[in-house]
């Protein structure tokens, strides 16, 4: 898997309206709220580039369209994945549920859950807020997830408090890109990608 610079796409940075800090200081392996460990383990800092792991963030919201009875609890580093078994690669989206290009990216997602499925990426969305400029409630992820029939969990970071320690963001949808082999962060992009498909194949070849 190749490592791929950060690109400048065209994307509508319109979708503001969240003011965060600028990054702190390397996550690092304390950055879960709760305290507690990754039920898969702990990835070590990969020593050839020095750059930065996908904090571990433990969020409230739902697996999927089809399991969203209740609030489940969802782990970051439950993806941390390093003798590749599950996954190749983890593409986290974080959006507004009100941002159209937010919505045109997840339409897109939902047409290609089996190509996903087939090349093993992982897909997390954390949605930071609602329908209106507040924080997303339950009720509206629920409504997110069943319009959009997401096979993919969708989680709550009300106004990106937990997100925007580790990350500056301007706009959404705002994209990560995560080896999960290393929970390094390959690639981070503003705006709407266009082909979902086409934006995650590079990194897989």
């Amino acid at each position: 898997m190749k490592i791929v610079t950060v690109a400048v796409l065209v994307g509508c940075l319109g979708c503001g309206g969240i003011e965060v800090p600028a990054p702190g200081t390397d996550p690092g392996v304390d950055s879960q709220p709760d305290g507690g460990a990754p039920s898969t383990g702990v990835p070590a800092k990969a020593a050839t580039d020095g750059g930065m792991l996908f904090p571990n963030l433990t969020l409230q919201g739902l697996r999927s369209a089809a399991d969203m009875a209740a609030p489940v609890a969802v782990s970051t580093w439950d993806y941390y994945d390093p003798d590749g078994l599950q996954y190749d690669l983890l593409h986290v989206m974080a959006i507004f549920l009100w941002c159209p290009h937010c919505n045109n990216e997840t339409t897109d997602l939902s047409t290609i859950a089996a190509w996903q499925a087939e090349h093993r990426v992982a897909v997390l969305q954390i949605a930071l807020q609602g329908y209106s400029s507040s924080s997303p409630t339950w009720a509206e992820i629920q409504k997110w997830a069943s319009d959009h029939n997401v096979a993919f969990p969708v989680v709550i970071d009300g106004q990106g408090a937990q997100l925007s320690q580790s990350f500056k963001f301007d706009g959404v949808p705002f994209n990560i890109v995560v080896n999960p082999r290393t929970m390094e962060v390959m690639e981070t992009d503003v705006g709407e990608v266009g082909s979902v498909q086409a934006y995650e194949q590079k990194f897989l070849n």
